[in-house]
């Protein structure tokens, strides 16, 4: 018989939504500065179909996005089971009612996503762990939506000063934008249409 998870802990945030976190989860007590900045910058309304919630946490990014894109499909994905299942509480506490389906998934970035599925792709990495960890799961994560992405599909990352632009991007041909702050910055990579075939 699967072990059950502790009971999750709820809080309500500014704008009068509930997150739930279990144990173990980033930021469990509080949404850090980092995930607040990147709330205020998400894309509103961009016609994205299919969106992915990268290394999802408590799935508060993802959830955001599923109220601005009400038929949009959302996946969150991480490696945490923990994680995931505050993710999938978080998103049924204030998103549940919308049209758009919602996939929760526990496994390694979007290693079995499809080549050309997804329009947008939110990646809020945690920045409390050991520099050699970090950079090697934003590496990780960075390789996956390359191949996941569609044409013009658009990858966001928050990052901790500029550190987050070659890591982030480097796989991805694409263009960036960014939105600063006194500590972080939002990156924004489009993927560029393939040129097989082409002229």
């Amino acid at each position: 018989m699967a072990a059950q998870l502790p009971a999750p802990r709820r809080r309500r945030r500014p704008g009068g939504r509930t997150v739930v976190n279990h144990a173990g989860v980033f930021c469990a007590e509080h949404l850090d500065i980092g995930t607040r900045f990147f709330l205020q910058h998400l894309p509103d309304g961009s016609g994205a179909r299919r969106i992915v919630d990268l290394g999802c946490g408590n799935g508060v990014v993802g959830t955001s996005a599923a109220l601005t894109h009400p038929d949009a499909e959302i996946l969150f994905t991480d490696e945490s089971h923990q994680a995931v299942a505050s993710a999938r509480a978080t998103y049924a506490a204030n998103a549940g009612d919308r049209p758009g389906g919602a996939v929760f998934q526990v496994g390694d970035g979007l290693a079995e996503a499809e080549p050309d599925s997804v329009d947008l792709v939110l990646n809020n990495p945690p920045f409390t762990r050991t520099r050699r960890r970090r950079t090697r799961r934003r590496r990780g994560c960075s390789r996956r939506p390359d191949a996941a992405l569609a044409p013009g599909g658009e990858l966001w990352v928050v990052g901790a000063g500029t550190s987050a632009t070659t890591s982030s991007c480097a796989a991805c041909s694409a263009t960036v934008n960014s939105s600063r702050a006194t500590k972080f910055v939002v990156l924004k990579a489009v993927k560029r249409p393939s040129r097989r075939g082409g002229a």
